[in-house]
């Protein structure tokens, strides 16, 4: 009899740790689901963070917009009008672009 008892409380208790070990497994795979997406989200943000800075620049020197567009025009490349004035090249190839952009819309209309 009382080996019986024992048997029937080992038996339980492997039920109980077979559950919680499947249980473990499952929250372990939605955690690294969960890792996955917050990295996501981290390099989604942290783009959306450059877009925003680059804009901002490429605003703060909508002043000189202008001369860009003219150089551009005037058939000189993205470099040399980097060189020349004075921006870098990735604010020389937004500012290009807003107006690309800019002309579109009133074509638009």
């Amino acid at each position: 009899m009382e080996y019986t008892i024992i048997l029937v409380l080992v038996f339980i208790l492997a039920v109980i740790l077979l559950y919680l070990y499947n249980n473990n497994r499952k929250l372990a795979d939605q955690i690294k689901i969960l890792k996955e997406v917050l990295a996501i989200k981290d390099t989604t943000i942290s783009n959306l963070e450059a877009s925003r800075v680059s804009v901002k620049d490429v605003i703060e020197n909508l002043s000189s917009q202008e001369e860009v567009m003219g150089l551009v025009e005037a058939g000189e490349s993205r470099e040399s009008i980097s060189e020349k004035l004075g921006i870098p090249l990735n604010k020389i190839e937004l500012i290009i672009k807003f107006d690309k952009i800019k002309k579109e819309q009133k074509s638009a209309s």
